[in-house]
């Protein structure tokens, strides 16, 4: 027990330790690379005040690019929801679907609707999400497409919460969900399919169907958890992909989530501004959010990792 503790404390302590590397090397890359946006700060003393107002006080600073240059800490307190739902539906739909579906191939393979589901799969695999996005658009574009579904596709983002606003929340996310998590799922269910066809040739799959199991019996019961680890792992990895593609499908489907700032932030308005470019403390703070997602979804994934597979729990028990 205590070993588990001290174990789970050191995972935490690197956690806090990695957050805090990348945000002094978030506050210290543009004052190094752009001094002139900070005139009479020293770069040493500038990054650790900048820390000094993140960690004890959250502040951000505020967004050159917007008119009457907003807090962003009040911004990203406005939208982290979504940002959240998004992220956690799709890893859940993405993961789940996956699994599920390399199973299903797995129990019928080589047949015509398993190598349908497999090369749709690919295809899901291969395809950008903004392109999946913008062939959503459109098709069911109540505007422009060629099949409208008004109820499903907004042009400007609608901020709505599960408690108080059911529907209005689950049609704002339902397409952002499917094409976030179309990546994800088609990785894992190749992944999964893969492992499960790996673990046919083991001993204690071929006991099971030297006992008289039926195939579907023997794949779910005994060579489908030797894949849920594998699993599990790569989907901690890709993680940084998975966020990364955030902010491009809050972009495209106008998810009210924090990084559908990312495009202003980088200078996409009309007219120019006459000194400011880019929008530096909005940019960090993407930065700096989508590091603590990443960090945080690690450490969850750390926990599962740890209920699934009993050599993790024996080596942090010992």
């Amino acid at each position: 027990m205590v070993s588990r503790v001290r174990a789970v404390a050191a995972r935490l302590a690197w956690a806090a330790l990695t957050f805090v590397a990348v945000a002094a090397l978030t506050f210290l890359t543009p004052r190094v690379l752009r001094p002139d946006y900070y005139p009479g700060q020293g770069v040493v003393s500038g990054v650790l005040h900048d820390l000094e107002r993140l960690f004890f006080h959250f502040d951000l600073g505020r967004a050159w690019l917007w008119a009457g240059s907003p807090e962003i800490s009040v911004m990203l307190q406005r939208n982290f929801e979504a940002d959240l739902w998004l992220l956690g539906g799709a890893m859940l739909i993405g993961v789940g679907s996956g699994v599920v579906g390399g199973l299903w191939c797995a129990a019928r393979r080589r047949s015509l609707a398993s190598r349908l589901l497999e090369g749709s799969a690919m295809l899901l695999y291969c395809t950008p999400v903004y392109v999946l996005g913008l062939l959503l658009l459109l098709a069911f574009n109540p505007i422009f497409g060629s099949w409208p579904l008004p109820a499903f596709f907004e042009a400007e983002p609608i901020w709505a919460r599960p408690w108080s606003e059911p529907w209005d929340w689950f049609r704002t996310l339902l397409v952002p969900w499917l094409v976030l998590a179309a990546p994800i799922g088609a990785m894992v269910l190749r992944l999964t399919l893969a492992t499960v066809i790996e673990s046919l040739d083991e001993d204690y799959v071929r006991t099971a169907y030297g006992k008289g199991l039926g195939s579907r019996r023997v794949i779910l019961r005994h060579a489908a958890p030797s894949s849920y680890v594998t699993t599990a792992s790569f989907v901690a990895v890709s993680i940084p992909l998975i966020v990364s593609n955030m902010v491009l499908v809050e972009r495209v489907l106008s998810v009210p989530g924090f990084f559908r700032f990312t495009w202003k932030a980088l200078g996409h308005i009309e007219p120019m501004p006459e000194f400011h470019t880019r929008d530096y403390p909005m940019l960090q703070a993407m930065t700096l959010w989508g590091a603590f997602l990443i960090i945080v979804s690690g450490l969850i994934l750390d926990a599962v990792l740890h209920r699934l597979d009993p050599r993790i729990r024996a080596s942090t028990a010992s």
